[in-house]
């Protein structure tokens, strides 16, 4: 690793020297990397958000209509494939997510105090009719009707009660499964509508686009790809991994009761390996491609790490061997991010300038 940082450290001292601004040239590259990122991962990713959604309400229909362990087994298993499908749109945290809450409304995380978590578990011990009607859930907190909330009707305490039949649980999960996909819905629609912010990042310079040039779109796809790994390295991972496995705090990541959170936390790796596999590393000069071969091994020594996982998330934080192993990953994602943040903008004349998650 010492000789590899070394090299990077070198590359970058180079990218200072050579690419210092973004050259009138290039401005097409820049569009169709926009163009590509937008038509072959962010809008096929939505889309398969939103049909992950669909699949996952009309499993939980079925399970309401009919309980039985088998049916509880799919609307699990198709809310795991929901919860993958999130997760590679997830650091697309712009635009369309930013327009009603949208994103905090699917992914009311990380909830430190519990209060969520609180208001789950009194919708459901209330069995108040409002929280069966996704009208008018839509319009309650975001921290009753998004994709933690239903993770704890389906996976959480009393959830086994679902296969034998309990009316107000299911129908609680059918109202958020709704609202989660109306929101999915609106997301794609978003991204890929006529006018909307797709066409918005691919009309960049004309009149109504928040883009001067294309670099900037650009540079909203680099700092939502290093936001997205920084958000796994410090508060998904290295937040609940602490510094000993008897000092873990497991349940600090998300997704633990669904035993999704490193699969999620790989679908949201391998996401931003896709953008730049799709898009952004064809904007690299051949004096830079070293670059994209430094970031596609950081991103391979995760992956090789965590495929050789077998335990799930709770023993693995909390054994010396899985500590270990997880505790390895927070290096070349650090990597990966130093990779995204510093060297390619340089390479590429582009600054980032502020982070969102400066401060936090």
């Amino acid at each position: 690793m010492g000789v590899f940082r070394s090299v990077v450290a070198t590359i970058f001292i180079g990218l200072l020297v050579f690419a210092t601004h973004l050259h009138a040239q290039e401005a097409p590259k820049f569009a169709n990397a926009v163009e590509t990122a937008l038509d072959h991962v962010i809008i096929p990713n939505h889309q398969a958000f939103y049909g992950a959604s669909t699949v996952n309400l009309t499993s939980l229909v079925r399970l309401c209509a009919r309980p039985s362990s088998d049916h509880l087994t799919a609307a699990r298993t198709s809310f795991k494939d929901l919860l993958t499908a999130w997760s590679r749109v997830e650091m697309f945290r712009f635009g369309p997510a930013r327009e009603d809450n949208r994103f905090e409304q699917l992914f009311y995380w990380p909830d430190r105090k519990g209060r969520g978590l609180k208001q789950v578990q009194r919708a459901l011990a209330s069995e108040d009719p409002q929280f069966t009607d996704s009208g008018v859930l839509a319009g309650k907190s975001i921290a009753v009707k998004g994709l933690p909330a239903l993770e704890f009707v389906l996976f959480g305490t009393g959830s086994d009660t679902l296969a034998a039949g309990n009316p107000f649980r299911c129908a609680f999960a059918e109202a958020i499964a709704r609202v989660i996909e109306s929101n999915a819905n609106a997301l794609l629609a978003g991204w890929n509508d006529a006018d909307g912010y797709g066409d918005l990042m691919k009309s960049a310079g004309s009149d109504g686009s928040p883009y001067k040039t294309h670099g900037e779109a650009v540079q909203d796809l680099l700092r939502a790809a290093s936001e997205q790994l920084e958000i796994v390295r410090n508060v998904k991972l290295a937040a609940a991994l602490n510094d000993t496995p008897q000092s873990a705090k497991p349940k600090r990541a998300p997704f633990w009761r669904s035993d999704m959170t490193l699969p999620t936390v790989s679908a949201n790796i391998s996401s931003v390996n896709h953008l730049f596999e799709e898009s952004i590393n064809d904007l690299l000069a051949p004096e830079h491609v070293r670059q994209a071969t430094a970031l596609s091994f950081e991103i391979a020594q995760v992956t090789r790490t965590m495929d050789g996982l077998e335990d799930n998330w709770l023993d693995l934080s909390t054994s010396t061997d899985g500590h270990q192993k997880l505790s390895y990953v927070l290096f070349p994602l650090n990597g990966a991010v130093f990779l995204i943040r510093e060297m390619y903008p340089a390479a590429l004349g582009l600054t980032l300038g502020f982070n969102s998650l400066d401060g936090d």
